[in-house]
């Protein structure tokens, strides 16, 4: 039990040396009226905190998307020349 003793003794050695640390009197009013104060955002708020998170994932997906579009332009021009002059024999 000598183990069992060790543990006792330090948490009676803990609890003598945080004996005072204690909250203040009126700690939890001021935390409830500190929560009670404060609104709830509305939905133009959470929209506009959403969003900022989502700008740049939007914004590297449309230049992606522009990058994307110029390629496949300049192949479809490049396949619709080579087709433009020739004659199809039947």
């Amino acid at each position: 039990m000598t183990d069992q003793e060790d543990i006792d003794q330090r948490l009676a050695r803990l609890s003598g040396a945080t004996e005072g640390l204690r909250p203040s009197p009126g700690f939890s009013a001021r935390v409830m009226l500190a929560i009670d104060t404060q609104h709830a955002p509305s939905i133009f708020e959470a929209a506009w905190f959403s969003a900022r998170r989502l700008v740049p994932v939007a914004a590297i997906a449309a230049a992606l998307a522009v990058v994307w579009a110029v390629q496949v332009d300049g192949t479809v021009d490049d396949e619709l020349a080579t087709t433009y002059a020739s004659v199809g024999f039947e």
